[in-house]
């Protein structure tokens, strides 16, 4: 099975700042939202899993909207209406999170870079490139950090990402090299 890789990257400056050299290098905001998801599971011990693996053992329900680009915020009735259905076969809500996305592209570019501001967590950049899907993990994180830094970020190849349910349910930021691993 081929391993796909994102990055998602912690940050240190200002969103502004971030938006800023982003459209210095030529990429423009094309969608911005506020995002509201809530994490359903059977189980709530994720105990020695990836972040994949804690996501694909979930049921994800999700409000977005209310930014650019954008519908006006979900329907809280069919959020509410669902969540009962879930709790009524034995799942449980394990995460909720709150996050403001902004999603950049330039000409050519097939995917987005997004600026996540995620509640609780800070600012983050998620990038992944599918011209890269047929390389080894390994290579792929070293061409989407490298692509990241030809825009103007600062990463290193040593620098880990940070993995958002991981570090909800740890209590303590917890990082990997591959936050679609």
């Amino acid at each position: 099975m081929k391993t796909i890789v994102e990055v998602g990257m912690p940050l240190k400056k200002s969103l502004i700042y971030y938006h800023d050299m982003l459209q210095k290098h030529g990429f423009e905001l094309v969608f911005a939202c506020i995002t509201h998801d809530l994490y359903y599971a059977k189980n709530k011990d994720f105990d020695g899993l990836t972040e994949k693996q804690i996501k694909d053992s979930c049921i994800r329900l999700r409000l977005s909207g209310g930014g650019i680009n954008t519908k006006p915020l979900g329907d809280n009735a069919k959020m509410l209406e669902k969540e009962k259905e879930l709790i009524g076969q034995g799942y449980i809500k394990v995460f909720d999170t709150i996050k403001l996305d902004f999603q950049y592209k330039n000409s050519g570019m097939i995917n987005y870079i997004q600026l996540q501001d995620i509640k609780d967590i800070g600012l983050l950049v998620y990038y992944n490139n599918n011209s890269y899907d047929n390389y080894s993990p390994e290579k792929q994180r070293k061409l989407l950090l490298a692509e990241l830094n030809s825009y103007g970020f600062k990463f290193k190849e040593t620098d880990l990402g940070l993995d958002k349910l991981r570090t909800f349910y740890y209590g303590k930021k917890m990082y990997s090299e591959n936050q679609n691993g």
